[in-house]
């Protein structure tokens, strides 16, 4: 059965990861990489990257065992659909083996949102809408002003992302407005640990 038991599931571990990273190293200054922290990048077609940062403890577990672990549950999800939805890129030890680094991609934003149970979307404005999202009117610029609403309105076609996994997350256009509590590293990324709302949105500039 091995030490994880029959119920574990990789993805509680990757959820706590997004805590655990912070005790890694932390942010960078703004406008610069992060380093160590877990960072979900949405690209243009909606595809997903996922990588996630977890202490490692190597008497517990194998990073072989975690790693065999992880394709069982990818491949568990994959066998629900004629192509595979999820892949495992990536599997390594860091910090003189005291950190494990995952790397997850996910075909679409709807197969990250599902395999992890939050909300992940990404698309225009319109899509968004008629997905039955609620667009946040009271959306800030970096400098904390508030959008013009009919900002919103007047482009439809504009790429917003909506959330509620508080993660750090990169972006495949530059954000513009945000929810408050949002803070950017970067043009393109977003650090949403401190929203107390319970979706932070992105509004993207294209």
């Amino acid at each position: 059965m091995g030490k994880f038991g029959s119920g574990f599931r990789i993805k509680r571990i990757l959820a706590a990861a997004a805590v655990m990273s912070f005790t890694v190293t932390g942010l960078t200054a703004c406008g610069k990489e992060t380093a160590g922290v877990s960072t979900v990048s949405v690209d243009k077609e909606g595809k997903v990257e996922s990588v996630l940062y977890e202490e490692f403890d190597k008497d517990y577990y194998s990073l072989d065992e975690l790693t065999n672990m992880a394709e069982d549950e990818i491949s568990g999800y994959n066998s629900e659909y004629e192509t595979p939805r999820i892949t495992l890129s990536d599997a390594q030890l860091l910090e003189d083996e005291a950190v494990v680094k995952l790397t997850l991609d996910f075909e679409s934003t709807s197969d990250y949102s599902y395999y992890n149970q939050v909300d992940l979307f990404y698309g225009t404005v319109e899509e968004a809408r008629n997905s039955g999202y609620e667009l946040n009117l009271n959306l800030v610029d970096d400098k904390g002003d508030k959008i013009d609403p009919s900002i919103i309105d007047r482009n439809p076609d504009r790429h917003i992302i909506i959330t509620n996994d508080k993660t750090n997350i990169k972006t495949p256009y530059n954000i513009q407005y945000m929810s408050k509590g949002v803070t950017c590293p970067g043009k393109k990324e977003a650090e949403l640990h401190s929203v107390t709302a319970d979706y932070a949105q992105l509004l993207l500039s294209k």
